[in-house]
């Protein structure tokens, strides 16, 4: 989850295989649910959102729910979040997140962000669900709690931002990477590097809510050396092994 960001308002790019496209993260929008002809997860932040989340899966089989508490609403989360979170997951076949840890604020208390963490990488790991994990100038930490946890089953980064060195550590503990429309800005060298650095079994791409999906396949294709329609394919298998096949 990232603050909004204008569009990009290029004429749209055109795939063969338009029903491949996957998106490995989105979020229910202010004017209510994203439109979209493709499968979606769905990520929920904070309890508030929980129940939406889960109403818009269940009248769209597109969409992946997932429920989570995001770092930015930790400290005002309800005592007893995580027990009613728990029970949401028992009743319904929803992953975790949008959760992890985000630095980027001086006064973020961290201590209740790697709390919040733990406790969703437990349900992860004790239910067996996908989690969807967002980082922000946390990678050292992130990966610290991940293996002092262990990698629930199946993780994902989304809109990884991180170096290549972090990303084919996170690889190699079997987490897969989303890119998001950030990979549109051409000064953005280092994230461009690590997608590189991704291996394409372990590569995700997503919208994030507010970029044009095609557009983000396209530049990844063009940055990584491959054809558009290949990677889009490839992410669409990868989108499934990550979240649907654990959600089945």
């Amino acid at each position: 989850m990232k603050a909004n960001r204008g569009e990009d308002r290029r004429n749209p790019v055109r795939l063969r295989t338009v029903t491949t496209l996957f998106d490995a993260h989105s979020h229910l929008s202010d004017a209510g649910p994203p439109h979209a002809d493709h499968p979606r997860v769905l990520c929920g932040t904070c309890e508030a959102d929980w129940e939406a989340v889960l109403a818009h899966a269940a009248a769209d089989g597109r969409a992946i729910p997932m429920l989570g508490l995001h770092p930015w609403f930790v400290e005002t989360a309800a005592p007893g979040w995580a027990q009613r979170l728990e029970a949401l997951l028992r009743s319904h076949p929803a992953g975790i997140g949008e959760c992890g840890l985000d630095f980027a604020r001086q006064e973020t208390n961290r201590g209740a962000q790697e709390a919040a963490l733990r406790t969703q990488l437990r349900l992860a790991r004790d239910l067996h669900r996908p989690i969807a994990l967002h980082g922000v100038r946390a990678w050292g930490r992130l990966v610290e709690l991940l293996r002092e946890e262990g990698a629930p089953p199946t993780a994902m980064v989304h809109a990884f931002s991180g170096s290549p060195e972090t990303a084919r550590v996170l690889q190699a503990m079997g987490v897969f990477l989303s890119f998001s429309g950030d990979l549109l800005d051409p000064h953005r060298s280092r994230l461009r590097e690590a997608l590189r650095a991704v291996d394409a079994r372990h590569l995700l791409l997503e919208t994030d809510g507010s970029a044009d999906l095609a557009h983000v396949v396209a530049a990844a294709a063009d940055i990584r050396g491959v054809g558009a329609d290949d990677l889009a394919a490839q992410t669409w298998e990868n989108g499934q092994r990550c979240f649907k096949e654990r959600l089945a």
